[in-house]
């Protein structure tokens, strides 16, 4: 569990009400107390500057002091050393809000004391005097009949005050949690904003990729293609190369012609073969078209010098290459 320090003003709230009669402590000059945080509740809805926990505490003016517990709020000004305590209670919010309003307007206006809130600590932890109902009804009593009139007054302006808190208190929540739905759906629209750029960097890595292996290949088989240019021209023949198109099926060992041949489809609908027995015996081109499957490629066919397009008209091929 984290300790803080905090600190209490003689003539606070805190010290003159709140502890009085929840805990029957009260401390005759400025103190310091050591707060054993058991839940950090997070910054007060209404006050920027101050934050709730629930901790434990001890008097630190007696040390047979048994442990008390409570709900703290405790202010924190850039100039303070330690925290400041506002106030504490121990049970529901509201009603001990209403109960700390109408003792405090009753204290500042006479009718209470120091004095009789540590008189009626005990009551307050047997439960008779619980809320700000039950306080008004114990001193109704004491209170004398030229004073009524003024005391009804002022608790009836406790109870306003209390109610009118409370009212703000529950807008102030509404409102930040508006603000952290508003600023959670912001965060979840930037977070997939920021995968979404990341994935597309990711994509477009694999693009790049993809593209200069692609054009490493087009590269290596325009060498390779100049390499079937030079040997066509040694047999006197040219290499036609065929226009660009994509590669939609290789099938293998069709007979045409009373040959074996390696047939290519593709997109345009058109039909390339290569008598295998001749132009394939070690089956390199055939395995290096089944590689290009859904490629575009282009391909070669040695037509004669002096009868160019003899061959190539006929659909036959001799090479493959893959293209953009």
């Amino acid at each position: 569990m984290n300790t803080i320090t905090v600190s209490i003003n003689k003539s606070s709230h805190a010290n003159c009400d709140s502890l009085p009669l929840r805990y029957g402590i009260h401390f005759n000059a400025n103190q310091t107390l050591e707060l054993e945080v058991i839940k950090d509740l997070g910054q007060d809805p209404g006050y920027p500057d101050r934050f709730h926990v629930e901790a434990k505490f001890r008097d630190p003016r007696n040390e047979n002091s048994g442990e008390h517990q409570g709900h703290f709020v405790l202010a924190r000004s850039p100039k303070d050393a330690v925290p400041t305590l506002v106030t504490v209670w121990r049970g529901n919010r509201n009603i001990e809000w209403g109960l700390s309003n109408t003792m405090t307007a009753l204290r500042k206006d006479g009718f209470l004391t120091v004095q009789h809130l540590l008189e009626m600590h005990p009551l307050y932890l047997q439960g008779r005097i619980s809320d700000s109902a039950s306080l008004l009804k114990y001193l109704s009593s004491s209170i004398a009949r030229k004073d009524v009139e003024r005391f009804e007054s002022v608790a009836a302006q406790a109870r306003a005050d209390t109610e009118r808190l409370i009212k703000d208190l529950e807008m102030a929540r509404e409102e930040a949690e508006m603000a952290r739905n508003k600023a959670e759906r912001l965060k979840q629209v930037a977070t997939e904003a920021i995968c979404a750029v990341e994935s597309l960097e990711v994509e477009r890595s694999q693009q790049q990729t993809k593209i200069n292996q692609l054009e490493a290949k087009i590269k290596e088989g325009e060498q390779r293609y100049q390499i079937e240019v030079a040997a066509a021209r040694r047999d006197s023949s040219v290499a036609t190369l065929s226009a660009p198109d994509t590669l939609i099926e290789v099938n293998e060992r069709v007979l045409i012609r009373g040959s074996l041949c390696t047939v290519l489809v593709l997109a345009d609908g058109t039909r390339r073969h290569m008598k295998t027995a001749t132009f394939d015996r070690d089956g390199s081109v055939t395995k290096k078209t089944k590689e290009l499957v859904g490629s575009r490629v282009r391909t070669t066919c040695w037509d004669p010098l002096n009868s160019p397009g003899k061959w190539s008209r006929q659909g036959y091929f001799r090479n493959i290459y893959e293209a953009k």
